[in-house]
């Protein structure tokens, strides 16, 4: 059940879940943006295969509390990260994105 509540939160959009797939789309110049999301994707899906494969290790390490407890606090640094240092891209074209960033 907690994994269906997990699945249905990043499907409606309700969670960090979305934004990196979002910022990927945005984040790299025109000329390379095929390499970059490719890159990006890679990487997204190889850091959730690490958090899938140490999660149980995790738990016997660190008990259930704490473990939960770190990804907390992943996830407000998360949210430090998003509100601090993405911009926001609402309304604007790929090109004038592109130029804000480059800036």
């Amino acid at each position: 059940m907690t994994s269906l509540k997990y699945v249905c939160s990043m499907a409606l959009k309700i969670s960090f879940g979305p934004i990196s797939w979002l910022m990927v789309s945005e984040i790299f110049p025109l000329r390379t943006r095929g390499k970059g999301i490719s890159l990006a994707v890679l990487t997204n899906f190889g850091s959730n295969a690490i958090v899938t494969f140490a999660f149980s290790p995790l738990k016997e390490l660190l008990g259930a509390e704490n473990l939960f407890l770190l990804f907390g606090v992943i996830a407000l640094l998360s949210l430090v990260f998003v509100v601090t240092s993405v911009p926001e891209t609402k309304g604007l074209t790929l090109e004038e994105i592109e130029s804000k960033i480059l800036k």
